[in-house]
């Protein structure tokens, strides 16, 4: 006798998941900006010039060297002294002349030729220590201030933060519909179907 089997193959569903996950978009991020502004040091230093300065017209004029204000005024005063002397000294020599001239043993051309032919009086040279020399000296000196310079940093940001992004997604869908198929078989069952 035959006998019928009833042969049931089947698959089931099956759903998968689509998953994306969420970007950003760095793209349009602007980043800091640094602005940095540099002053070299410098040092602005110098030095004078060392000066002196000598005021020797006192001693100058100690030795006999004179401006000429101090000339005429000294050969003024010693020529109205000398004049007061020369006239006093020719005086008493024109009235010692008068009195005695007739007297026996005045020779008045020997007194005037010995006067004329006298050897000048003698000058004495002497040497002495300098004496008002004013002698000021200004040392140098360094001048300046030096300039340390500057280094000045600037960040520059924006305040918001300019991103664009995609979102993450999740998206289930069927994989495989599955399936379930009948059929009969006589006598035993179709295991290869």
């Amino acid at each position: 006798m035959q006998m019928l089997r009833l042969n049931i193959r089947h698959s089931l569903p099956q759903t998968d998941l689509r998953i994306r996950d969420s970007r950003i978009d760095r793209s349009n991020v602007v980043p800091a900006q640094l602005h940095n502004a540099a002053q070299q040091a410098t040092s602005n230093k110098g030095i004078t010039q060392p000066s002196i300065e000598i005021d020797s017209y006192e001693s100058r004029r100690y030795w006999g060297a004179r401006n000429l204000t101090d000339l005429t005024r000294e050969f003024g005063q010693k020529g109205l002294s000398d004049v007061k002397a020369g006239t006093s000294r020719r005086t008493q020599i024109m009235w010692s002349r008068a009195e005695n001239g007739g007297k026996p043993g005045d020779d008045i051309k020997e007194q005037i030729m010995q006067e004329v032919h006298a050897d000048p009086p003698e000058t004495l040279v002497g040497f002495d220590i300098m004496r008002g020399v004013r002698i000021e000296g200004t040392p140098s000196e360094v001048v300046g201030e030096p300039d340390l310079g500057d280094v000045t940093d600037e960040i520059e940001t924006t305040p918001f933060a300019d991103l664009r992004g995609t979102p993450a997604s999740v998206q289930t869908y069927l994989k495989d519909a599955g399936f379930i198929r009948r059929w009969i078989s006589i006598n035993e069952y179709d295991i290869y179907a």
